[in-house]
C-alpha cells in the first residue's frame, strides 16, 4: 500500500495509547438509543471483527468510530489520538478514518454517480465525492497501481452502476485506499462476493492489515481474514464480548453444489405449452455499448423454482432485470410472458411478477416508515400514495408479524438495519401474492437467525402458488428450489433440474 507519513510513524510508536476510545458512551438515532454505555479502546496494531445479528448497531458502531455519527449529549467521551493533543470533536478523524458500507454504496446508485471505476479511485485520492477533471498522470498510476493491489484491473474503464453488486464494493474499498488511512473501516465488506471474490478480499484486508489498522462487521466469525485479532460483539445495541480473537483458519465457502443433471439440449427442445410463464429465446441484452447477455433461450414452467448463480459480473442481475420488464432483447431475440395476464401493461405486469435487490434497497429514497414502505407495494411505487383499504390494512398486519416486523412498523426504513430492510422490501414484494418473485441476493445481509425467519416466509409464499427466481452467490436452501441455472460471461453454462440424490 501507500509509504507511511510522518503520522503514521507517529502512531506505530504510541503503542500504549488508543488511536480511539470510547468511555460510557450511547449513541441516539431519531431519539431512539442504539447504542449503550460503550466503553472500548483501539490500539496501533490491533484489528477488530465488529460481530452481531442485524440490528445489534454494528453499523452505528462504526459510523461512531469514524465520525459519522456523535455520542448522545451527556452520556460520555469520544477521543482520538493521532499524534499531538487528544481531541474530542472528528474533524481530523474524518480525514485520518475511512468507512466503506451500504450506505456509501446506495448513495453512487440514489445520485446516479456512473462514473469509471478508476475514476472513482481517483476520487478517493483527491478526497472528493466525485473525480475531479483531468487527473495528473501520477495520480492515475497511483489509480492504476491500488485497482492492481485489489485485483480490479480488469474493471478500470467500466462504469460504476454497470458494474455488479460485489464489484461496487470492492471499486469503494479501491476508493478508500486512495485516502490513505490510518484506519479502514468495512461494513460488511463479503457481502455481495461471490466464493473467489471473498478469498481474494480477505487476502487484500490481510495485505491492507499490515500497514492499516482495519475494522469489519460481519454477522459470524466464519471465513473471516486471518489478520483478524480482536473482537467486538454486539446485542441490542450493549458489549456483550470484547477482547483478543484468533480466527479459524479459512475453509472453501460454500458454493452451489455439482448435483445438477443437465437436460440434454435443452435450448433445442423449448416448446410453448399452456404450463409456460415465462419464456425467453435467443436474447441479446446490451447496456449503452456492453453486451451483457448473449443468446439466452430458457422458460420457466409452472411448479419450477429457480436458484441462479455465477460469478461477480456473469450477467445474474440483468437477467433478472429482463425478467422484471425492466430490459428488453435486442432485435433477433425475445421474451414473452405467456402465464401473465395483460403483461403490456407495466403495472399489472409489476403486481405479478415482483422484483427485490440491492438496486430498489438503494433507491427506496422516499422517508417511509416501515409499514408504509410495505404500503407502497400496493401500488408498486416509492413511498405509499393513498389510504389503504381495510383488506390491505389487515394484509399488512399479517406480514409484520410473518416477519416479525411488527415492533419495527413505526421506524423510518433507512434507521433500520441492512438486513431488516431487506425483510421489509420481501415483505413489500409479496402484497399482491405474485405469480413470480425475483429475488436478487435475498440472503445478503442477513444474520442467521433473519436468514431462517426469510426463507420460511419463503416457504409460506411457495405453497400460495408463488415461483421464485433467485440470484445468489452463495449456495443457501437449497430445498426451496428444484432447477439452477448457472450463468458466466453472460451465457447460460449449466441448466436443470437440482438433484436430491
Amino acid at each position: 500500500m501507500s509509504k507511511a507519513t510522518p503520522d503514521d510513524t507517529a502512531l506505530q510508536a504510541l503503542d500504549d495509547k488508543p488511536i480511539v476510545r470510547l468511555d460510557k458512551v450511547d449513541v441516539q438515532l431519531l431519539r431512539s438509543t442504539v447504542l449503550h454505555d460503550l466503553s472500548w479502546n483501539l490500539f496501533p496494531g490491533e484489528h477488530w471483527a465488529i460481530v452481531g445479528a442485524n440490528g445489534s448497531g454494528k453499523t452505528s458502531f462504526l459510523r461512531l468510530i469514524s465520525g459519522n455519527l456523535w455520542p448522545a449529549p451527556q452520556s460520555g467521551t469520544r477521543r482520538y489520538y493521532f499524534g499531538g493533543d487528544p481531541q474530542t470533536d472528528a474533524v481530523q478523524a474524518l480525514t485520518r478514518i475511512t468507512l466503506v458500507g451500504h450506505e456509501l454504496q446506495d448513495r453512487y446508485v440514489e445520485r446516479g454517480w456512473n462514473f469509471d471505476a478508476i475514476e472513482v479511485v481517483l476520487s478517493g485520492i483527491y478526497r472528493t465525492d466525485v473525480p475531479r477533471d483531468k487527473p495528473s498522470n501520477q495520480d492515475r498510476k497511483k489509480a492504476s497501481k491500488i485497482l492492481d493491489e485489489v485485483n480490479l484491473t480488469h474493471l478500470a474503464n467500466r462504469p460504476f452502476l454497470e458494474l455488479s453488486r460485489g464489484e461496487q464494493r470492492r471499486v469503494l474499498i479501491a476508493r478508500a485506499l486512495g485516502f490513505d488511512p490510518v484506519i479502514l473501516i468495512l461494513d460488511e465488506p463479503l457481502a455481495g462476493l461471490d466464493a473467489k471474490a471473498r478469498e481474494q478480499l480477505n487476502s487484500t484486508i490481510d495485505h491492507i492489515s499490515e500497514k492499516i489498522v482495519v475494522l469489519c462487521s460481519y454477522h459470524e466469525t466464519i471465513n473471516i481474514p486471518i489478520s483478524t485479532n480482536r473482537i467486538l460483539r454486539l446485542e441490542n445495541g450493549h458489549v456483550i464480548e470484547s477482547g483478543k480473537f484468533t480466527p479459524i483458519i479459512p475453509t472453501p465457502i460454500e458454493t452451489i453444489p455439482s448435483e445438477i443433471s443437465i437436460e440434454t439440449n435443452q435450448q433445442q427442445q423449448i416448446t410453448i405449452s399452456e404450463s409456460v410463464i415465462i419464456n425467453i429465446e435467443h436474447a441479446d441484452i446490451w447496456l449503452d455499448d456492453r453486451q451483457t447477455l448473449t443468446d439466452i433461450t430458457w422458460q420457466l414452467l409452472e411448479g419450477e423454482h429457480w436458484q441462479v448463480t455465477g460469478s461477480n459480473g456473469a450477467g445474474k442481475t440483468t437477467f433478472l432485470r429482463m425478467l422484471h420488464g425492466q430490459l428488453r432483447p435486442a432485435t433477433g431475440g425475445s421474451i414473452n410472458f405467456p402465464g401473465i395476464k395483460n403483461p403490456e401493461n407495466i403495472w399489472v405486469l409489476r403486481q405479478q411478477i415482483a422484483w427485490v435487490s440491492p438496486e430498489l434497497q438503494a433507491g427506496y429514497w422516499y422517508p417511509s416508515t416501515t409499514r408504509q414502505c410495505i404500503s407502497s407495494g400496493f401500488d408498486s411505487s416509492i413511498g405509499q400514495t393513498r389510504k389503504l383499504k381495510q383488506h390491505e390494512l389487515n394484509l399488512v398486519d399479517e406480514l409484520l408479524e410473518k416477519f416479525q416486523l411488527t415492533d419495527l412498523a413505526a421506524r423510518n426504513v433507512k434507521t433500520l438495519s441492512y438486513g431488516q430492510f431487506r425483510r421489509v422490501l420481501i415483505a413489500r414484494a409479496v402484497v399482491h401474492k405474485p405469480r413470480v418473485l425475483l429475488l436478487d441476493e435475498p440472503w445478503e445481509g442477513l444474520d442467521p437467525g433473519n436468514l431462517e425467519l426469510v426463507t420460511r416466509a419463503l416457504d409460506e409464499i411457495i405453497l400460495l402458488g408463488t415461483h421464485l427466481v433467485c440470484v445468489t452467490h452463495l449456495h443457501r436452501n437449497i430445498n426451496q428450489f428444484n432447477r439452477a441455472l448457472e450463468i458466466e460471461d453472460g451465457r447460460i453454462t449449466r441448466s436443470g433440474k437440482i438433484s436430491t440424490g
